[in-house]
């Protein structure tokens, strides 16, 4: 059993050493790895206990007390850990009304299961976590006494190492609050009741527990933010085109810089109104949001609205159509034209009539690469 005690606080630091820097949940999502001020608790609870209870009459007297304070830390949305210290008074032999005191620590793993197997929701009320660690606790007969008053504070003492399982029912109130309801059970060296161990008894107690308690965030940021990961396929083609305007520059450079045969040009009077190149806005798959990469197109061409205020556009989306149905394709492109729009409106102070939007869904392909077609293009007008 000392091994397995080893075994499992190894992994318990392992773990809090690792997920520092793994962000990765599921449904493929990865996570910004937020500051190490960030998603703190503070726990306090308090409830009842049962001790080595194996039938279930006479239940009320078998009841004692705990309570317990708690720090943690989620490094992820679904993995955390959390130091607990609590006390308590079981009862231990509920005919002579025999009780122990004791207090301890345990060091818990802590793993969501419902951000596990549902998307991540910060603002999600309930959450299902069980747990599990190790601890120690330290028995006495009175509080503060040592059992033997003749030994040291530790040597020759009632206490034990303690395996710890157990579920945490949390719900959420606000950002930085909200309620748990606890049920745990902890493993005991036998002894520790101050009871000898009959032959062929077991080697442990267990003590059964149910709490209740509210849980506050300690500043800093208690959420955490999806990164927006970079369309491969998209920087594929867009190092494409950077090839071809190298190749393109570099035989530019090759031509003469001058050319004595070439009669001379006029010089033509500069229009000084600004010059319009159509913009694209291009998108993931399945997707209408505006990624962060992309913002530059419907800043460039807010810019150019407003150095010209008679100038109006019209933003036409489309779907590629290698992916999805006609029907879903028409309507992923109308609402990526909308979004484009409600951009420049909203966040550039663009006027809306001054806008237009059409979407074609899959039905037109402006581009040979499919994956180019998952786009929203700018037309002057």
């Amino acid at each position: 059993m000392k091994k397995f005690s080893l075994l499992l606080i190894s992994a318990l630091v392992a773990f809090s050493i690792s997920a520092q820097e793994v962000q990765n949940v599921s449904h493929g999502t990865v996570y910004l790895k937020n500051k190490a001020s960030d998603n703190w608790f503070l726990g306090l609870g308090g409830g009842v206990n049962t001790y080595n209870m194996k039938k279930f009459d006479n239940l009320g007297d078998r009841l004692g007390w705990q309570g317990q304070i708690s720090l943690g830390r989620w490094n992820s949305p679904v993995w955390g850990g959390r130091l607990v210290i609590d006390a308590g008074e079981p009862v231990t032999n509920y005919e002579t009304d025999a009780k122990v005191k004791w207090a301890g620590a345990h060091l818990d793993l802590l793993y969501n299961f419902t951000n596990a197997v549902l998307p991540y929701n910060p603002e999600r009320v309930y959450s299902f976590i069980p747990y599990l660690g190790v601890g120690y606790a330290y028995g006495m007969n009175e509080w503060f006494k040592k059992p033997n008053a003749d030994n040291d504070l530790f040597k020759g003492q009632n206490q034990s190492l303690t395996y710890n399982i157990g579920i945490i029912n949390n719900f959420r109130l606000g950002r930085n609050v909200s309620l748990f309801l606890e049920v745990g059970y902890r493993l005991f060296q036998e002894s520790f009741d101050n009871s000898a161990t009959p032959a062929g008894d077991y080697e442990y107690d267990g003590m059964l527990s149910v709490l209740g308690g509210i849980q506050f965030g300690l500043g800093g940021k208690q959420e955490f933010t999806s990164a927006e990961l970079l369309d491969y396929n998209l920087i594929n083609d867009l190092n494409s085109q950077i090839n071809r305007l190298r190749s393109e520059n570099e035989q530019l450079r090759q031509r003469p810089e001058s050319c004595p045969e070439c009669p001379e040009v006029a010089p033509q009077p500069v229009a000084e109104e600004s010059v319009y190149v159509p913009n694209v806005v291009f998108f993931r798959i399945n997707s209408f949001k505006i990624d962060k990469g992309q913002q530059v197109s419907v800043y460039n061409t807010a810019e150019y609205l407003k150095a010209n205020t008679d100038a109006k556009v019209n933003i036409v989306a489309y779907a590629d159509k290698q992916t999805g149905t006609p029907e879903y394709n028409w309507s992923l492109s109308e609402k990526r034209a909308k979004a484009v729009a409600d951009a420049l409106i909203n966040e550039y102070g663009i006027d809306s009539s001054r806008i237009s939007v059409d979407w074609k869904g899959d039905t037109v392909q402006p581009y040979a690469e499919n994956d180019w077609n998952r786009v929203a293009i700018f037309f002057a007008e």
